[in-house]
């Protein structure tokens, strides 16, 4: 049956290639509304050129394209839109995802073949351009919550939707993206048992991280989805999709103490023997003994951590709302824990100076880390440090392209892009090449695949991503 709605991850290279919760959400909004024709299609994970994504939509004909976009995939975002309009010319083509929602109308002028787009949470609005464009519902574009388009006067942004009761939003349409049919190469690199499934338990960050795109996507509004609603999906995942272990990509699991213990509870007495972790991180203020021993009790086995650096002076200015003190005390909580911790860190902040990049990797070797993530400073559309940048002048017009973290797209004023990346080099080898690092980052590796996945990260991280071939 060929689809009526396509969605897709497009074309590109990535480090790591898991089920796209946001496109499988969107899949159940959409069968929600009567579109049972929607179907995903994860050019990554199917290693598909452009050539190959052609083929795929002359094949499939569906009427509506949509893209999910992340700043880095631009280029290809781009070259696909125009694919599709080439080979089926009266195609709508919708626009979404973090670029989007940082830029706003600006997509609509920077890709004139993409006719809407939609900023922020689209589980609300495109069921109802849908509607409007395939059944021919008498819908005002205007009504349409975050909804991208033109009129005579150009792109128009609509007032973005917030959903409050995430339980309203259904399960991920997990047929449509299995996860045992992805590579064992998760988000977080390493995972201890396979097959692996990301999930959500809550959207938006009520931080102020000056670096961070995550509140420009879901907003700093927090909302949990409630916790049986939340067992509903893992025992789906269990059950019949043979799940054993999750990667929670919320921005604040943790916020909730009492939510933390109750979940850990509920777990135990599942009793399904999987195991979970956090690759997008946990908030470390928040932590305590109490909620670490239930974590690790009811299957936690490791932590990643937002450090981001060990400067005192540009901790303040990230406004992380941690000291350098904080930091050890915490690490030193999940480490006694036996639940690993690893750390983000980010070097090339703006104002950031030799010696402030050398607190970062002083502090990060005298952690008890299990692994080290030295990311250059990216100045991602819609962050409060890139819009200092740009009205001070210091950067112009970025580069999509060069906003992957193995990449240098900025250096602080005196440094340059190849002292910045040389530095990221050091740390990562610094760090990594100590024995007892190096020896538990060996013992690890899973499979061939996953051992060749974790070679390309390294390789990205010392010399710097290939030319990406479309």
């Amino acid at each position: 049956m060929q689809p009526e709605i396509l969605l897709v991850i497009p074309v590109g290279r990535s480090h790591y290639i898991v089920p796209p919760l946001g496109l499988g959400y969107l899949a159940t909004a959409l069968r929600d509304q009567g579109f049972e024709r929607v179907h995903i299609l994860d050019c990554l994970k199917e290693r598909q050129t452009l050539s190959d994504f052609r083929k795929a939509v002359v094949q499939l004909k569906p009427r509506v394209v949509g893209f999910q976009i992340f700043s880095s995939g631009f280029d290809a975002v781009t070259r696909s839109v125009d694919l599709v309009k080439d080979v089926l010319p009266g195609v709508a083509v919708v626009l979404g995802g973090p670029h989007v929602s940082a830029t706003g109308t600006q997509v609509l002028s920077d890709i004139p073949q993409a006719d809407y787009g939609f900023a922020g949470e689209a589980e609300p609005g495109l069921p109802l351009l849908m509607r409007c464009l395939l059944r021919e519902a008498p819908i005002s574009l205007e009504e349409i919550p975050g909804l991208l388009w033109r009129d005579d006067n150009g792109p128009r942004e609509n007032e973005r939707a917030v959903v409050e009761n995430l339980d309203s939003l259904g399960l991920p349409a997990w047929d449509l993206m299995p996860p045992q049919t992805y590579p064992d190469a998760p988000q977080g690199a390493f995972y201890r048992q396979w097959p692996i499934a990301p999930i959500a338990s809550s959207r938006g960050c009520p931080y102020s991280c000056t670096f961070c795109g995550s509140p420009v996507n879901m907003g700093r509004r927090l909302r949990f989805r409630s916790l049986p609603h939340l067992f509903a999906e893992m025992e789906l995942l269990v059950t019949r999709y043979g799940v054993k272990e999750f990667h929670f990509v919320d921005d604040m699991f943790n916020a909730s103490k009492t939510r933390v213990l109750e979940f850990c509870r509920m777990l135990e007495e599942k009793n399904w023997g999987v195991n979970y972790t956090f690759p997008n991180g946990l908030r470390l203020n928040t932590i305590d003994e109490e909620m670490l021993a239930a974590m690790k009790r009811s299957g936690a086995y490791a932590f990643t951590v937002g450090i981001e650096s060990g400067s005192p002076r540009i901790l303040e200015a990230m406004n992380k709302k941690l000291t350098v003190d904080m930091i050890r005390q915490k690490v030193r909580l999940i480490h006694d824990a036996s639940l690993e911790p690893s750390g983000f860190f980010i070097v090339g902040f703006p104002g950031e100076t030799r010696a402030d990049m050398r607190l970062t990797l002083d502090l990060a070797k005298s952690l008890p880390l299990k692994r080290a993530h030295f990311s250059n400073f990216l100045p991602l559309p819609g962050t409060e440090a890139t819009r200092r940048l740009l009205e001070s002048g210091e950067i112009g017009n970025v580069d999509w392209t060069q906003l992957a973290y193995s990449s240098v797209p900025y250096a602080p004023q005196g440094i340059s892009r190849e002292e910045l990346k040389a530095f990221q080099r050091r740390a990562f080898l610094e760090f990594h090449l100590r024995p007892r690092v190096l020896f538990k980052l060996l013992t690890e590796i899973r499979s061939i695949n996953h051992l060749k996945s974790i070679m390309r990260r390294i390789r990205d991280y010392l010399i710097g991503p290939p030319k990406q071939e479309l």
